[in-house]
């Protein structure tokens, strides 16, 4: 008989207990493996708007459940769609009739049983989020640019707002007799404006949001403050004077400059990338890489993050995992596998997109911890560098932790100061000479506004970057030229 399905209803308080602790015992069939049963369930909310013309609300989710066995040979792992306990039951001789130690991506035999789509489980949590959109595309329709391009009768085709809120809803059994849940809920939205400026010069703007509801997103990221920041962005973009170019001091303002740490350095730090010699840092462990006030954070326990959650998709409490502690390469992100080899614990890093997908080691909340610098005191040291305020996007090398990112908003420092909007530009170098090139650290740790995701082979997840002002002597800086 299928589980009630009952709106926001705990998975614990609807399944078998027994049930998923025998199965997950089933799925061992001789010493050295391992086994474990990931079920979710996710119901979510979306709205797009091309223009400013209203959109339409789409709301759906899914349920499943899949069982991977681990063993010194590798891994074999399949799903069913579908909550039914006879099916999630039969999943451990499913998952033995597959001779391959790759793992495949596509459900298992059964077909995905009638109803599997389910309604979002709070009307008023989604009204919640239109209204709150409405309110954005209500604030942009009146900045000067926009309404100048709109003439205040038909929709700008250049600005688009997404807004999604999602709820998941997860419970682990183990094969070492564990059964553990989690509920992960988080509201998020997107603008991206382009216009014409001055002389037919392409006009961009970007920014998001992101909360565990729609009232609290609301609170953190006000309508009319959005529209502010987008204002100040267009009439940036088209007053900006020429990015400097060259080997250039580089001061990274607070918050999601802190994507460079996690792309050029947090990935290099995963542990299966490193044991596959596809890390820069993996003969690194224990060695000084930075300055003593250098510290890298990755905490999944931070209240309000994005990436945050009470067990990662192994089962494994969420802990904090520090990565480079006082300079010094402290530590790697390990999954149930890779801890296996290395002969030591599992951190709490695994990760999957859905049931389909196997767990991947994943960064959660990714941050550098405050340093004894106050933010002038950074700026007032460079007679002459690059501001960046805001990162776009970029390309890392984990195996060199050679990277190069666009530069969204960035600003030209003269006499100790900014004097100018950059232009467009890119800022180039490599993750381990970039944390040798940190000489300032500032005491102003900020968080990214929420809205970020973070892709790894094929599989999408949220991830939380921060850190406070930081001075990198010696990246490159690109323009380009426009």
């Amino acid at each position: 008989m299928p589980i009630d399905t009952s709106p926001d209803v705990p998975l614990l308080s609807r399944l078998d207990t027994a049930l998923l602790r025998r199965t997950a015992a089933a799925l061992v069939a001789r010493s050295g493996e391992y086994g474990d049963l990931f079920v979710e369930e996710v119901r979510q909310a979306e709205i797009l708007r091309d223009g400013l013309e209203p959109g339409a609300v789409v709301t759906g989710g899914g349920r499943g459940a899949a069982v991977r066995v681990l063993s010194p040979l590798g891994q074999r792992h399949t799903a069913v769609d579908g909550l039914d306990p006879d099916r999630i039951a039969r999943l451990p001789g499913l998952v033995r009739e597959r001779s391959d130690a790759a793992a495949p991506t596509a459900p298992g035999a059964w077909p995905a049983p009638a109803g599997n789509q389910s309604s979002f489980p709070d009307p008023a949590l989604v009204e919640a989020l239109a209204v709150y959109l409405n309110a954005v595309a209500d604030a942009i329709a009146a900045i000067p640019h926009v309404a100048r391009e709109s003439g205040g009768r038909d929709p700008v085709p250049a600005v688009r707002l997404r807004a999604e809120l999602r709820v998941q809803r997860v419970a682990i059994a183990s094969s070492e007799g564990d059964v553990v849940e989690d509920r992960r809920a988080w509201a998020r939205f997107t603008v991206r404006i382009a216009v014409p400026g001055r002389g037919g010069r392409l006009l961009e703007a970007a920014t998001g949001g992101g909360a565990r509801d729609p009232g609290r997103l609301a609170a953190l990221r006000p309508p009319l403050s959005i529209a502010e920041e987008m204002r100040r962005a267009l009439d940036e973009a088209e007053h900006a004077a020429p990015a400097p170019t060259g080997l250039l001091p580089v001061v990274l303002g607070p918050g999601v400059g802190g994507i460079l740490f996690h792309e050029a350095c947090g990935h290099g730090l995963e542990g299966d990338r490193a044991m596959r010699g596809r890390s820069a840092f993996a003969d690194l462990l224990g060695e000084a890489v930075g300055p003593e006030t250098l510290t890298l954070v990755d905490d999944p326990t931070l209240d309000g993050l994005s990436g945050s959650r009470r067990v990662d998709d192994e089962g494994w409490p969420s802990a904090p995992l520090v990565l480079i502690d006082a300079g010094r390469v402290a530590g790697l992100m390990l999954d149930r596998a890779t801890a296996l080899r290395a002969r030591t614990a599992p951190t709490g890093s695994a990760r999957r997109e859905s049931y389909r997908d196997l767990p991947l080691l994943r960064m959660t909340n990714t941050f550098v911890r405050e340093g004894p610098h106050d933010p002038e005191e950074i700026l007032r040291a460079l007679p002459r560098g690059l501001y960046v305020a805001e990162l776009g996007r970029g390309h890392v090398d984990t195996a060199s932790a050679d990277f190069a990112f666009d530069v969204r908003r960035g600003y030209l420092i003269a006499g100790g100061r900014k004097v100018a909007p950059a232009g467009p530009c890119r800022i180039v170098g490599n993750g381990v000479r970039a944390i040798e090139g940190v000489t300032m650290i500032g005491s102003d740790l900020r968080f990214d506004a929420g809205s970020g995701e973070c892709g790894k082979e094929g599989q999408r997840a949220r991830a939380a970057v921060g850190q406070p002002t930081l001075l990198v002597d010696g990246l490159s800086v690109v323009s380009d030229g426009r």
